[in-house]
């Protein structure tokens, strides 16, 4: 199921990218038809890129994710998260039929029994002038297809494959309108109420641990930087030539999240190895006072290191004994 999981976090999970002094999104994933891997429909919530909360179809129920979210079940909060669950349950039906809708017009070659996936992220976001922004996208099989035009007040294609289903879909529903308005009224609202709830959490920082490693290959070195639980999630992982040359990977490194709430990430690069160079994994993290820089050192170079400190004891040993047996043979005559 490998597949499954690439395609629902292939738009990556983290509104903190967008720029703003807070945000609350929503991640919703609906997938064909139903399997033990995945549930059919789920609702991920984030606070300043901090995952709070999840909903799914199997359970009908909500989770909260965080210690400080669980409050006394008479408070207005809880009464609030109540609501929530409530509007997932009836969500369910309409991103049903919203995922019907797309694959009708980009499944046309496909067999029924083929496996696809829906997903919508909405994220409304508070600047730091106090402006209001967000933004809402449309994804199927991890590709993009449909955004909000927050001015003109209408989907735009995301790309031409998509153009006549856009037009569809804005002359038949009116899901930008509505959408704009909870996003910049109610989307908001939330995001306030949640906030004094989390801000430990927020405020929370882990250092990363950071381990080395290389695997041989016909044409040179990979070299991998396995970065591992730091909070926030926010991380600049990259690996450097002779201390000044960024060496680009061609694979995309994911930061995943682990059981305790902290994160994990691989960066790595394939490099052919020169006379002289050296390559060393960069990490900065807001846990951090400076950047960490952690070298990689071959094992022909550690065994030079090795052997140089082992043949130069070996020498002061074969010296020493040399200069006793001298001596011996003085005192003896």
């Amino acid at each position: 199921m490998n597949y499954i999981v690439l395609l629902v976090f292939s738009l990556g999970v983290s509104a903190v990218d967008c720029a703003g002094l807070h945000s609350l999104q929503y991640d919703i994933e609906l997938v064909s038809f139903y399997n033990h891997d995945v549930p059919q429909y789920s609702i991920t919530a984030y606070i300043d890129g901090l995952k709070y909360g999840r909903y799914d179809s199997d359970t009908r129920r909500g989770q909260v994710l965080l210690p400080s979210m669980i409050i006394p079940s008479l408070s207005t909060h809880a009464k609030h998260l109540l609501m929530q669950i409530k509007f997932a349950q009836r969500q369910e039906a309409i991103e049903k039929h919203k995922m019907e809708f797309v694959m009708g017009f980009l499944n046309k070659t496909f067999g029924n029994r083929d496996f696809h996936v829906y997903q919508r992220r909405f994220a409304c976001k508070l600047n730091e002038d106090g402006t209001i922004g967000g933004y809402e996208e449309i994804a199927y099989n991890g590709k993009e297809v449909m955004v909000q035009d927050k001015e003109r007040v209408v989907y735009v294609p995301a790309t031409q494959e998509a153009l006549i289903m856009t037009q569809q879909w804005n002359q038949h529903y009116d899901y930008a309108k509505i959408n704009k308005l909870y996003m910049e009224n109610d989307c908001i609202q939330h995001m306030k109420m949640y906030l004094p709830y989390v801000s430990t959490d927020l405020e929370r920082k882990v250092l990363p641990k950071v381990k080395i490693s290389s695997l041989e290959l016909d044409r040179g070195k990979k070299l991998h930087c396995w970065v591992y639980g730091f909070y926030p999630r926010d991380v600049e992982v990259k690996w450097i030539k002779n201390g000044r040359d960024e060496i680009y990977s061609e694979e995309s490194a994911e930061i995943l999240p682990n059981p305790d709430g902290t994160y994990q990430i691989r960066v790595s690069v394939e490099v052919t190895p020169e006379e002289g160079a050296t390559y060393s994994c960069h990490v900065d993290h807001s846990s951090l006072e400076k950047i960490l820089v952690f070298p990689f050192e071959s094992k022909y170079r550690r065994m030079i290191h090795i052997t140089i400190p082992i043949t130069a004891v070996f020498f002061v040993a074969l010296l020493a004994l040399g200069m006793l047996t001298i001596r011996t043979r003085r005192n003896n005559g």
